[in-house]
């Protein structure tokens, strides 16, 4: 399922560096950095997990905040600028105070409305 969502993705996101000018090789830098940030995103959630025992409960780490924390802490990392294991320290302290709470049996469809709110909105003029 995901492999053929990025199949999907990879070919839409070819059609628009071929209008840019942009080679296929450009298109391969940006997916495997896509995929580097979300690997250390993931890698961040499960210390963070791991260090403040989020599995115990229903919470689980905000993959979201996570990419966004790490976008920001990223740079100062990798200079290795200052204290950087107290600053990775901060970066965990932070993910593990940003959290989901899920609840098992929580979920429902969304009701059934064919209607449109505003059709005005909803179409291309």
């Amino acid at each position: 399922m995901v492999i053929s969502v990025l199949l999907a993705c990879i070919e839409t996101l070819s059609k628009g560096y071929v209008f840019r000018g942009q080679g296929q090789q450009a298109l391969i830098i940006d997916v495997a950095a896509k995929i580097l940030a979300d690997n250390l995103a993931s890698l961040l959630c499960a210390a963070a997990a791991a260090q403040h025992d989020l599995a115990a409960g229903s919470l689980k780490c905000n993959r979201s905040y996570a990419a966004a924390l790490l976008q920001r802490a990223f740079p100062r990392l990798v200079l290795i600028i200052g204290d950087w294991v107290a600053h990775l320290r901060d970066v965990l302290v932070q993910l593990a105070a940003n959290t989901q709470r899920f609840v098992r049996g929580r979920t429902r469809p969304r009701p059934a409305n064919p209607i449109k709110p505003h059709p005005s909105l909803a179409y291309k003029r």
